[in-house]
């Protein structure tokens, strides 16, 4: 919770204007790459001075109308790599999914505050939707994906999507969703039009969410009080605690005994048996 208000402290201030975060805490921070080896890289908007980009893996075998999965990168809207998800992203490409990876603005690299990153990710969105049928893929089996901040873009951006446009699922770790409780009193107004946990419900798709139950950034009860809320609201939302686990867990690659395999095997064969039957329900299971 901690680092959640010291975030939310440096990036909802004064009237949405943008802030800086002074001396070395953002000290080293690389560009992000314009391209990444495997796949077809874009740039979907132009901001604060700079393209961002989007970066495509397309499955093997003939172009059709494809599944597909957007992921955010984390990084507490301050930092992140592009990379973050690749892993997951060509898992998914290899079980025949159009993948993507979007960047955005973080205040790190562009002294911006979590308002221009929320914007971006729905115009990241939005040009998904738009190069649906360029891309081979089917608008209507689409997910959005996301850890920690970037699990916050993708609720947030298919909370705010048109019913028509809604995407299919969302598939969460970690992700941020109370904002309002955590900001000064100042920074709530702000805090309000982009948390999930004041958002209207009527456009939430499908969601799963991966959680660590030690998650001292984002405490598991405000993802599971959300949860609770979609679902007395008709929603379908379910969260998975692992017990034991803080924040990003689901990069891990050493064995738990608990589990019986890796947290990012773990949080991966749930999230293709959770996604396949939404977006994918040719494929054999």
């Amino acid at each position: 919770m901690r680092g959640l208000v010291l975030a939310l402290a440096l990036l909802l201030g004064g009237c949405g204007t943008l802030l800086s975060i002074p001396g070395d805490r953002c000290t080293g921070i690389p560009a992000q790459p314009d391209t990444l080896p495997g796949a077809t890289s874009f740039t979907y908007r132009t901001a604060s001075g700079r393209d961002l980009r989007i970066h495509v893996f397309q499955p093997a075998g003939p172009r059709a109308a494809r599944p597909a999965i957007l992921f955010f990168f984390g990084g507490g809207w301050r930092v992140g790599r592009i990379t973050a998800f690749r892993p997951q992203a060509e898992a998914f490409a290899a079980r025949g999914y159009v993948t993507l990876l979007a960047d955005y603005r973080v205040t790190c690299r562009d002294g911006t505050s979590p308002l221009a990153a929320t914007n971006d990710a729905a115009a990241a969105y939005a040009w998904l939707r738009d190069h649906a049928a360029a891309l081979g893929i089917n608008s209507r089996r689409i997910a959005l994906s996301g850890g920690s901040a970037g699990g916050h873009l993708a609720l947030v951006t298919a909370m705010k999507a048109p019913a028509a446009e809604r995407p299919a699922a969302l598939i969460l770790f970690n992700p941020a969703v109370d904002l309002v409780t955590p900001a000064r009193w100042y920074q709530k107004p702000f805090a309000r039009g982009i948390s999930p946990s004041l958002l209207p419900l009527a456009a939430l798709p499908p969601t799963m969410i991966f959680h660590g139950e030690d998650d001292a950034t984002v405490p598991i009860a405000s993802v599971r009080t959300f949860c609770a809320r979609a679902t007395a609201a008709g929603r379908s939302c379910t969260v998975i605690g692992y017990r034991g686990k803080g924040h990003g867990f689901y990069h891990d690659y050493s064995l738990d005994p608990q589990i019986g395999t890796t947290p990012y095997a773990d949080t991966l064969a749930r999230s293709e048996r959770f996604a396949d039957p939404l977006l994918n329900p040719a494929l054999p299971r």
